[in-house]
Parts: C-alpha cells; structure tokens; sequence
C-alpha cells in the first residue's frame, strides 16, 4: 500500500505555471534499451496510468500535465504508464502531436516503470513509422489497434509488418480480433498482451485459448480487474492514478493479498460515485481541482466553466479526497 497523499493544488500549479505552454522537449539522450517481450509480459502488472491528453487555455497540448500525472503516479508507485486512443483523443490530434505525447510520456518515466505507446486505427504505412519511432525512444511495447479494414489475411499481414518496424518491442492488442484472426496473430512472437474491455463471453473464450499466452488487461474500471483476477488478470487501466494515485495502489494491494472484501468497499467508495459523473470534461476538471492540469478540451467539446468547479470539490470532498 502506498502512504503518498494526495498533491496541493498549490503545488502542482507552481510547478506547471512557468512551462504550461511548452512544446516537448527534443533531448537527444541515448533511449534505455526496451524490455523483451517475455520480460514485458511479466512486468505489465498493477494499475496502469492511462495518461490523457490535457490541454492549455488556448487549445495547445499541455505537455506538462501530462508530466505532472506521470511524477505523481511514479512516486506513488504506478510502474505501468501507457498511451491509448480513446483517452489521447487520437481523433483531435495531429500526428505529430500523437509522436510528441510518445516522447514526452517516455521521457518522463525514465526507466522507472514499462511503458506502453499506441498507434491509432491508422493505415499501414503510418503504424510502421510510429512503431520505428516509438522503439527508438525506448518504449517498451507498441499497442496496435484494430483496423476495421482487410480480411484475416490482410490483418496479420498488417500486424506482423507493425511488429517488424517496432524492432524488439513487444506488440499489445486493441480492438475485438476476431478470433479467427487472433489465432493467427498469436504466431507472432512479439505479440505480448491485449487490452480487455469487451463482452464477457468474448473475454472468456480469449482467457480459455490464450490466457497463458497472453498479458490480458483490463481497459476499464478496478471492478472488471475483480472479475477477471481469477482467471489471470494482473493489470487494469486506472483513472484515478492521474489524479489520486494512492488509491489505485491500495486497491491492487488488497486485490493482491486476496482481501476482497477491502477491494470491494474501495470500489464502492471511489469508483462507483466517481464513474457515475464521469465524463472527459469532468475527469480534466478533476485535474485542475487537484492542481495537476487544466480543465480545457479542445472545441467543439465543452470544458468545464467556473461556476461548476465548486461542485466538483464539493464532490470529492465528500467522497474524502478533498
């Protein structure tokens, strides 16, 4: 269990002030070799801080909260930190703001957890060159997602040749393969985890053929980790590492000792109120009560305005996380 508090506003927002509209830093320092597959499939472990995209007042990608997430989940112990996207709003991106994310989130770990960057449902050729230059700077696996175009054939062909440009990066999975295509993805030898969030049926039936082949992780909320840790489940995507990290660590501690009934109640406290508000505006709003990020989303999605930030510290003050 991680004794970390949660961060002053105050303080974050001295550290973030100065360097809020900065642009990635382009260090030319020597990447840390990237794990193996192997070596990777056994580390992806514990909550993983999804990082989202954050943005400034005027709409620029706000590099420095996305740094702030990843020093506060760092001390608190998160040694899984990955890109997707969904949360990275992949959709509102440029490439090259896409290929700025990765540096910095890298950068930012420094060799102190795995690292997970992501292509977006991209043609072939782009998923190559973001998978060269994701290796190059060390990440440690390359998450593909799933194109909805090609036949089975033309699939494998379009991860292997992914897998290929990633050099020795371990390649995880997005998207529901059919399973068909999944068997014969996992001749792959790269291909390392799989990012879980579909029906319980289909999940069950990856867990039975490839459970023991696969990293399979959750993509959601800390009571599908619940559901799926008896079958093998190590790992799960974690809101609340951006913002309150030392609960996503006290729970997977419980979950770890087998104290269900403690993983339980921080469901039920934490997750079950905070999911019910949830939104992308209401998640960088929580940022910014806890001085971590700005509130902003890019036009024409609606940020959060002034007069309703007093209702999201009302919130989390009554749910103990003022």
């Amino acid at each position: 269990m991680s004794g970390c508090q949660v961060p002053s506003r105050r303080r974050f927002l001295t550290v973030a002030g100065a360097a809020l509209l900065a642009a990635p830093p382009l260090r030319s320092a020597r990447p840390s070799a990237a794990l193996s597959p192997e070596e990777f499939r056994k580390r992806l472990r514990g909550p993983i801080l999804s990082v989202p995209t954050v943005y400034t007042k005027d709409f620029q990608v706000d590099y420095q909260g996305v740094k702030n997430q990843i020093e506060l989940a760092a001390k608190a112990g998160v040694k899984v930190f990955a890109l997707t996207s969904g949360n990275n709003q992949y959709d509102r991106l440029t490439y090259q703001e896409v290929r700025g994310l990765t540096k910095v989130m890298i950068e930012s770990v420094a060799g102190r957890g795995v690292t997970i960057a992501a292509t977006g449902p991209w043609w072939t050729g782009q998923c190559e060159d973001y998978a060269r230059y994701a290796s190059s700077l060390g990440a440690d696996c390359i998450q593909v997602q799933l194109n909805m175009h090609g036949g089975a054939d033309a699939l494998f062909e379009h991860h292997r040749r992914i897998a290929k440009a990633a050099g020795s990066a371990a390649i995880g999975l997005h998207g529901e393969v059919p399973l068909p295509v999944l068997k014969q993805l996992v001749t792959i030898d790269q291909i390392s985890a799989y990012k879980e969030e579909y029906s319980q049926k289909y999940s069950m039936e990856v867990f039975q053929l490839y459970g023991k082949r696969l990293n399979i992780f959750a993509g959601g909320q800390k009571s599908r980790f619940l559901m799926y840790q008896p079958f093998g489940m190590q790992a799960y995507y974690s809101t609340f590492s951006t913002f309150a990290p030392q609960i996503a660590m006290r729970f997977f501690g419980a979950a770890e000792r087998g104290d269900l009934k403690a993983a339980q109640q921080i469901v039920m406290d934490y997750d079950v109120p905070f999911f019910m508000k949830w939104s992308h505006a209401f998640w960088r709003a929580t940022l910014e009560h806890f001085g971590i990020a700005r509130r902003w989303l890019r036009p024409p999605e609606t940020s959060f305005t002034d007069a309703q930030m007093p209702d999201v510290k009302k919130f989390y003050e009554e749910i103990g996380l003022s």
